[in-house]
């Protein structure tokens, strides 16, 4: 049992300081970077071949902390991030796809099917979920602690987890190809809500990182 404390604890420290984002006055000096560079064609050719479908899809880009829910190149909304933390974020290339959207929790005064029921709103979806996608890849989503402490802690602690477990995995597999990103992104209430509303199942992903 102290060793499962330990892990979690472990998990928990190693997960608490966010992943760096270069402040907006330093990316001019970056212009010239080849990662950068590399980053930006990999993301422009990616998303090229989105927007040539009539499918919505997500932009997560890490570096500017903001969601951008996309429709054929066009920004339809944009959601910003207040922080961040990833494991293996050199992993989260190529695109995406969402297995299901979040289940939305409502109260059960009345049968699902039940004609006269009020239909699903904003303020029905939740806050805290995790999107899971194909490839595999784990992005737990939370309110600020000051928003909502518990909430933010449950996250927390699963975002640990799920650290600690692809590092597991990593440590044991022969190739990298074993290896689980998972991501963790802390949202206002409104802005998480919002996500939740705006995904469908098989929706596409595509993420800027900061390291290609």
């Amino acid at each position: 049992m102290r060793v499962i404390w330990a892990i979690v604890l472990g998990g928990l420290l190693w997960a608490l300081p966010p992943s760096p984002s270069a402040p907006t006055s330093q990316r001019g000096d970056q212009a010239g970077d080849p990662d950068v560079l590399r980053e930006a064609n990999r993301i422009l050719e990616e998303e090229i071949k989105l927007a040539a479908r009539p499918q919505i899809y997500l932009l997560l880009d890490l570096p500017d902390r903001l969601i951008a829910i996309k429709g054929r190149g066009i920004d339809l909304h944009r959601l910003p991030i207040t922080a961040w933390q990833t494991v293996e974020e050199r992993a989260m290339a190529g695109v995406f796809r969402l297995r299901a959207r979040p289940q939305v929790v409502r109260p059960k005064a009345a049968p699902p099917d039940d004609p006269t029921q009020d239909p699903i709103e904003l303020k029905d979806m939740p806050a805290a979920y995790e999107l899971l996608f194909d490839p595999t890849l784990a992005v737990t989503v939370a309110p600020p602690f000051q928003e909502r402490p518990w909430l933010w802690v449950k996250s927390l602690m699963r975002h640990s987890w799920l650290g600690v477990a692809s590092w597991i995995r990593s440590a044991a597999a022969i190739d990298e190809k074993a290896t689980s990103p998972c991501l963790r992104l802390t949202l206002s209430v409104e802005a998480a809500q919002s996500l939740a509303w705006s995904v469908t199942d098989g929706m596409p992903l595509l993420i800027r990182r900061t390291m290609p």
